[in-house]
C-alpha cells in the first residue's frame, strides 16, 4: 500500500532553535496545520514531562502552532477512548525523544498506535525525535547491561520503516551504536542522524538540517551522506 502521510525522522534535542529547518519543511509538508499534538511518553521515566510540555509551548508557538499535550504517559493511558481520539484526529503528532525501550512498550500493539496509523493512512503527519524515530524502525536498539555504547541489543519495533534501524545523536555519541546495529539488523539499512538534522517524507525524502543524515545501504560502507535540502533516494515508509 502507498504510503499517504508525511513522516519526520529527527537526530535528537528537538525543539531548541537549530532544528527549525527541519520543523518548518515538517510543517510545510503536513499541509501548515495550526495545530500539533505532542507525545511526551518517552520523557515520563528519566525526565520532566512539564519542562518538556512547557518548551514545546514556547518553540512550536513561535512556529504559529497551537500545541496540545497527548497525555499518553503509560501503557493503560494508550487505550483511553479520549487519548485514542487525540491521536485519530491529529494532523501533526510529534513523538518526543527520551526513553526507547519505554515509548515502544507504550505504544506497541495499542489502541494509540493503531490511531496514528489510520491518520497516516489519511495523509497526517508524524514526526519523531531521537527515541520517537528510533521506534519507527524494524530494530530498535536498546541499552544493555553493559554501559559501553557499543553493547546495544536490538528489539522488534514499529515497523513504519521495514528493514531499517535509525541512530540519532550521530555527531555526538551515535556514531558508536554502528557496530551494534550493524550485528543486531544484519543486512538492513541505517540511517545515521545528525542532532537537530532529519529527513522528512512527503513523497520523497528529503534532509533538513545544519548537519548531515548518513545512510548505510544494507549495513554496508560507504555511507550516503545528504545535507540540508538534499533529496534521499530511498525506501518509502510502510502505509
Amino acid at each position: 500500500m502507498k504510503f499517504a502521510g508525511v513522516l519526520g525522522l529527527l537526530g535528537g534535542n528537538e525543539m531548541r532553535p537549530d532544528c527549525r529547518l527541519f520543523d518548518t519543511a515538517l510543517v510545510e509538508a503536513a499541509g501548515n496545520p495550526n495545530q500539533v499534538a505532542i507525545v511526551p511518553t518517552a520523557v515520563v521515566q528519566n525526565g520532566s514531562v512539564a519542562a518538556a510540555m512547557s518548551l514545546a509551548r514556547k518553540y512550536f508557538g513561535a512556529l504559529g502552532l497551537r500545541v496540545t499535550h497527548v497525555e499518553l504517559h503509560r501503557r493503560s493511558d494508550a487505550s483511553k477512548p479520549e487519548i485514542v481520539a487525540a491521536l485519530r484526529g491529529a494532523r501533526l503528532t510529534y513523538l518526543l525523544g527520551g526513553d526507547p525501550g519505554y515509548l515502544l512498550d507504550t505504544l506497541h500493539d495499542s489502541p494509540a498506535w493503531d490511531a496514528v496509523r489510520r491518520g497516516l493512512g489519511e495523509g497526517a503527519a508524524l514526526a519523531g525525535s531521537s527515541a520517537g524515530a528510533m521506534v519507527m524502525a524494524e530494530t530498535l536498539l536498546l541499552r544493555s547491561r553493559n554501559p559501553r555504547p557499543q553493547a546495544r541489543h536490538g528489539r522488534g519495533a514499529l515497523s513504519i520503516l521495514p528493514g531499517v534501524v535509525v541512530i540519532p545523536h550521530l555527531n555526538t555519541f551515535g556514531d558508536a551504536w554502528l557496530e551494534a546495529a550493524r550485528r543486531e539488523a544484519r543486512e538492513r539499512d541505517i540511517v545515521g542522524l545528525d542532532e537537530a538534522t532529519g529527513m522528512v517524507y512527503s513523497g520523497a525524502w528529503t534532509v533538513h538540517g545544519p548537519g548531515v543524515v548518513k545512510l548505510w545501504r544494507g549495513g554496508n560502507d560507504p555511507a550516503l551522506v545528504k545535507r540540508d535540502g538534499q533529496a534521499v533516494r530511498w525506501r518509502a515508509p510502510r502505509g
